[in-house]
């Protein structure tokens, strides 16, 4: 019987798990995992923005399905690295990887990263708040009268 479609994270989770076994699709992998370019970054996302501002709005409106999956998949992942890897071994790995990370660019990140996230969550409550007020004021009444 066919598995009834699910979405795009099922449906890549299953066509990963077959080219996982392919030697040459993970040494692809590997090939462009080496040569990403960091610097290349800003003048990708100015492209991807203001090349076509309509697409780049719909990639924003994708942005709760985006960032819940994300946000999943990180729980995920820290929960399978707390309980399976060993302490000393990601330490040695982690040590040269934070090494190799641009500070200054982290810390910009983590300044306007706050300031947004201060913004959006004062729109977020206010959303929820009103959400809430609707639905305690429809609870225990008669629609359609």
């Amino acid at each position: 019987m066919e598995e009834a479609n699910k979405g795009v994270i099922d449906l890549a989770d299953r066509v990963l798990r077959e080219l996982l076994k392919k030697p040459g699709f993970k040494e692809t992998i590997r090939t462009v995992l080496q040569n990403i370019d960091p610097d290349s970054s800003r003048r990708f996302v100015q492209t991807l923005m203001w090349q076509d501002p309509e697409f780049f709005m719909a990639l924003l409106g994708a942005v709760p399905s985006i960032v819940n999956s994300l946000i999943q998949g990180v729980d995920e992942a820290l929960i399978q690295i707390n309980e399976k890897f060993p302490s000393q071994l990601l330490h040695d790995f982690m040590k040269p990887l934070v090494l190799s990370i641009d500070k200054k660019a982290m810390e910009n990140i983590i300044h306007n990263g706050k300031s947004l996230t201060t913004k959006l969550w004062v729109i977020a409550e206010e959303t929820y708040n009103e959400q809430n007020a609707a639905n305690n004021n429809t609870e225990g009444k008669e629609h359609g009268k």
